[in-house]
């Protein structure tokens, strides 16, 4: 494969606009200095909008999974090849934690999930040990994906600006 086709730059691209915004409002929970009354209902709509993400991301997973990764555009350096590589599994992987950690962390804090209005996913007895382990694995992954994201943004935005290939143009039109 050398390109993508319309329904993976939807997935690439739907799920992008999210996890950024999901990083952002996340990190602004953790570091924004939010009152407590006021970051519940916040919590509530980020653990939401991550089971939306969580559904997505299987979805875009398992399509990854059949449709392959495309071939690198033109010649790249082996270490480049294997780096872009690596990238887009730590990328896909912190896709599936990401949710999974973060679902944990809320169903053993004793509270269940409102999925705005449309099902609750229910809470087991709380079990701090449990919830706090998903705590910081959630935080963690976090940390990974951020930082993985901004090398793919910082190599995808390379190759268009400095290679002038068209790696970032194949998922923007194809």
């Amino acid at each position: 494969m050398t390109t993508y086709d319309v329904l993976s730059r939807l997935n690439h691209w739907i799920l992008a606009v999210l996890i950024v915004a999901m990083l952002g409002f996340g990190f602004y929970l953790a570091y924004g200095g939010v009152p407590v009354p006021e970051k519940l209902s916040m919590i509530a709509t980020h653990k939401a909008v991550g089971v939306v993400v969580m559904v997505l991301a299987v979805w875009r997973i398992g399509y990854r999974l059949v449709q392959g990764f495309a071939l690198p555009v033109g010649t790249m350096p082996p270490w480049q090849a294997r780096a872009s590589h690596l990238s887009h599994v730590v990328l896909l992987v912190s896709l599936a934690l990401m949710p999974i950690s973060g679902l944990i962390m809320g169903m053993f804090s004793g509270i269940p999930t409102d999925v705005f209005g449309i099902v609750t996913i229910p809470a087991f007895e709380r079990v701090d040990a449990i919830s706090a382990a998903a705590r910081m694995a959630h935080k963690y992954i976090a940390y990974l994906f951020a930082a993985t994201l901004a090398v793919h943004i910082a190599a995808a935005l390379k190759h268009h600006l400095i290679d002038k290939d068209s790696t970032l143009i194949r998922m923007v039109r194809g």
